[in-house]
């Protein structure tokens, strides 16, 4: 079967492990995010990924995918995965260096390229969906904030007008102002 090539609308990532590989269960290591996208934004992927699936398994078979609808939002959540290191590319769409990938937390907004993967293995069914190319749109890193949730605020304190430190260092021994008898 010809390989079905799939790109995101925006989303956000839940569980990103896209820096590093996940151990846990395989000594290899598998790359993987959840996106969480908007319903209607997704539709045109949700699409692709059904008509995938029929086409491979028949209107009527029972297979499984790795989607589903958050029950609290409405949100359409999908998950991707590679066994490769993913390329990364960023907002303007040039390649970003491998040593310069921003850290990617969960809330990073992203988009993801790959391919829509039918698959039939001991009689079950299902669709993967293989990353291969990861946009980063707005990198959530360590603090979980992507960036100033405050407003300017002016006159305010600006850490470039920063009293210099103060000079805590002993006088030399050769002062003679020292008044203290130790």
């Amino acid at each position: 079967m010809a390989k079905i090539r799939f790109v995101t609308p925006q989303g956000r990532a839940k569980y990103p492990w896209l820096n590093k590989p996940d151990t846990q269960f395989s000594a290899d290591g598998v790359y993987s995010t959840y996106l969480i996208m908007n319903q209607e934004d997704a539709a045109d992927f949700k699409q692709l990924v059904k008509d995938t699936a029929i086409d491979a398994f028949g209107a009527k078979a029972k297979y499984s995918v790795p989607v589903e609808t958050d029950e609290e939002t409405g949100d359409f959540v999908a998950k991707f995965k590679s066994n490769f290191v993913p390329t990364f590319i960023d907002s303007a769409g040039e390649v970003i260096d491998p040593e310069a990938v921003p850290s990617i937390f969960g809330g990073s907004v992203l988009s993801l390229a790959g391919d829509v993967y039918p698959y039939s293995v001991s009689g079950k069914k299902g669709i993967s969906l293989r990353l291969n190319l990861v946009q980063v749109i707005e990198p959530v890193g360590v603090s979980g904030v992507a960036s100033n949730p405050f407003g300017i605020v002016e006159g305010g304190f600006v850490k470039a007008d920063a009293p210099a430190p103060a000079n805590n260092a002993r006088p030399s021994s050769d002062d003679d102002d020292d008044d203290f008898d130790f």
